[in-house]
């Protein structure tokens, strides 16, 4: 009785449970990984600004999983009524975030990979879209890329920001390797700040900016993925986030530019352009929808401008497609489907693996395409459907990586919550983890089940918890939403469309 006596009285006082303690062990763990990954190649412990051919993806996966367990707690007390002011939040994770941001990388080679495509132009006056790097093979850069036979998959829009950095730099690759992580931290903290000022827009602005924050910026795969790894895909949240908000503020042109620079960044992004036309064509009518195509067209044209040789400027996309890997799809290719057809008969058993496995991920990314279009019907239904089609791609597609995972932990943290959040804040958690066991043609299908096993039984188990069945969290219905100050509102859609 005294307990309930206690507890009502800090309610009547407006006091609240603290979310400290979680975040203090986070950060304690997050901060003592990241001074190991900037402190300790310098002691010894390996090479530091050195050609790491050795190193993996994965390489400090199990220590990472680990600083999942204060991230959810975290997550968890928010969501029980737990707080923090932003200001800590915001505090703290830029700290973390520059910690790391010139530290070797242990996570990715990726980030060489931009700079020497942005140097194959600046410096060699070649085309990365359609030169393989190892024609430079005596370039001072080349040991440090691991893709030397892969031309650019990257869209113009980062091609031409390495080339810039290497246009300004020179050979100098510390510099460049500085200046590049430093557009990296800005393009990080916008997107921190984007996240703030969209929870502004929720009816309980201090609780959904601090979740969002959590959700992202405090994610321990965000941080091994954004400022340690540099990856690009953090172009492409922070185009997103800016066009959700441009919507939100009425700037309809804006959203186009943005959304039009991530689809220019990765192909895969294209879906948020395609949704925001659509919803457009239903709010404004054809004839608007069709002078910001023709922008979006114009565009990329100029983007891909300086690169483009026909078909020929997509190969490296075509390449990378080849790819198979130890995500869901490349799994069920390499672990499930190939014995199978070697076991029955199939004369070319690896590669029929490989055809069928990509026509039903085709198949699938269509179906959810169609279906997101076919729902874009309002603000939030754009941004939900953007949200399944990214996670049909990471489930669909044989070359999963879990950066990918970026612009759908970003989508969830900025959204209402729906049948997709735990799922995919679960997920970043478990596409982590490794295995080792001693039955080697085993370890794949293992890590497969303890990777994706979690996301999807949170999927299946939240439609029966009261969460799933609050009508303000079910994805598809309209909710109104506090309008900003000086918001531009959309005209009602013509009768006649």
């Amino acid at each position: 009785m005294a307990n309930i006596e206690r507890l009502n009285s800090r309610s009547a006082i407006g006091q609240r449970p603290s979310v400290l303690p979680w975040l203090g062990i986070l950060f304690a763990g997050s901060a003592a990984l990241g001074a190991w990954f900037l402190i300790g190649p310098a002691l010894g412990a390996g090479p530091y600004y050195k050609v790491g051919w050795h190193r993996t993806a994965y390489q400090y996966s199990a220590q990472i999983v680990l600083l999942f367990i204060p991230w959810a707690l975290a997550l968890w007390a928010w969501r029980r009524g737990a707080r923090a002011s932003v200001r800590l939040l915001i505090g703290g994770a830029v700290l973390l975030h520059v910690l790391v941001l010139f530290a070797p990388l242990p996570q990715s080679q990726d980030f060489y990979q931009y700079l020497f495509y942005g140097k194959i132009q600046a410096i060699h006056g070649a085309n990365p879209f359609v030169v393989n790097p190892n024609r430079f093979w005596a370039d001072p850069w080349f040991p440090w890329i691991r893709w030397n036979t892969q031309p650019s998959v990257y869209g113009p829009a980062w091609i031409l920001l390495s080339f810039s950095v290497a246009k300004v730099i020179g050979s100098h690759l510390t510099l460049a390797f500085a200046t590049l992580k430093l557009v990296i931290l800005a393009l990080d903290i916008a997107v921190m700040a984007m996240i703030v000022a969209l929870g502004r827009d929720r009816p309980d602005p201090e609780r959904a900016a601090g979740w969002g924050l959590l959700a992202f910026a405090w994610n321990p795969l965000v941080l091994i993925t954004v400022p340690l790894a540099g990856s690009a895909d953090i172009g492409i949240v922070a185009a997103f986030l800016g066009a959700i908000l441009a919507r939100r503020r009425g700037r309809d042109g804006l959203a186009t530019v943005l959304l039009t620079l991530a689809a220019l960044v990765k192909i895969y992004a294209v879906i948020g352009l395609v949704l925001h036309l659509v919803l457009l064509a239903r709010e404004r009518g054809s004839r608007r929808t069709a002078a910001h195509a023709a922008g979006a067209a114009g565009l990329a044209a100029v983007a891909y401008a300086p690169y483009w040789a026909g078909l020929s400027t997509f190969r490296g996309l075509g390449e990378a497609s080849r790819i198979t890997n130890l995500g869901l799809a490349g799994t069920i290719q390499r672990s499930i489907l190939t014995p199978i057809l070697h076991w029955v008969g199939v004369a070319h058993w690896h590669p029929e693996a490989s055809l069928a496995i990509r026509v039903v991920g085709v198949v699938v990314l269509l179906w959810a395409a169609v279906w997101a279009v076919r729902q874009a019907r309002d603000e939030r239904r754009l941004w939900w459907g953007a949200l399944v089609v990214l996670t049909a791609y990471v489930i669909a597609t044989p070359w999963f990586f879990y950066w990918y995972l970026l612009g759908p932990v970003a989508l969830v943290a900025v959204l209402p919550r729906n049948r997709l959040t735990y799922p995919i804040l679960t997920f970043a958690a478990t596409s982590l983890i490794t295995i080792s066991i001693p039955w080697p043609s085993a370890i794949s299908i293992v890590q497969a089940v303890l990777r994706y096993g979690p996301p999807v039984a949170v999927f299946a188990l939240q439609r029966f918890g009261r969460e799933a069945t609050r009508e303000e969290e079910r994805p598809g219905r309209v909710v109104a939403l506090p309008v900003p100050t000086g918001a531009i509102l959309p005209r009602a859609t013509p009768a006649a469309k």
